[in-house]
């Protein structure tokens, strides 16, 4: 049971820095609570625009800080359910694929730091701590 559940959290964690590569169109264009990034989404810091991150979210962006930030972490949250359940990846890389998924995510939403950042930084917060202080594991979430 408690293998389902952290899948679930792991999925929850996917979805937001996912969320950056497809932007919501209007009326959501300024993102919401489960869709935290939408057309309008900008940066913190207007210094932070250029290479760190794009000025607006559209399809034909150049590639930035930000956007390998989300695909890494995208791409390590499912490596982390993958390796939970031994589909394809050995089940020693749920602790490095979780932490690095969760990291980039945590920086990704600090660049994009809203009221929106709340709900995915308390995701990457749960994750971290289930990896790092409860000891996270396939053998000890399968019981």
């Amino acid at each position: 049971m408690l293998r389902i559940v952290v899948t679930m959290l792991l999925i929850v964690a996917w979805h937001f820095p996912t969320t950056f590569f497809v932007p919501q169109d209007v009326p959501n264009d300024r993102g919401w609570l489960i869709w935290p990034f939408g057309k309008a989404s900008t940066p913190v810091w207007d210094g932070l625009q250029g290479s760190v991150a794009p000025s607006s979210l559209m399809t034909g962006m150049s590639p930035t800080l930000a956007m390998a930030l989300a695909g890494v972490a995208s791409l390590a949250f499912i490596l982390a359910i993958a390796s939970l359940w031994g589909i394809l990846v050995p089940s020693v890389w749920l602790r490095p694929a979780a932490v690095i998924g969760s990291v980039s995510s945590i920086a990704l939403f600090v660049i994009y730091l809203s009221p929106l950042s709340i709900v995915p930084l308390i995701a990457d917060a749960a994750v971290l701590w289930g990896v790092l202080v409860a000891s996270w594991t396939p053998e000890t979430l399968a019981s």
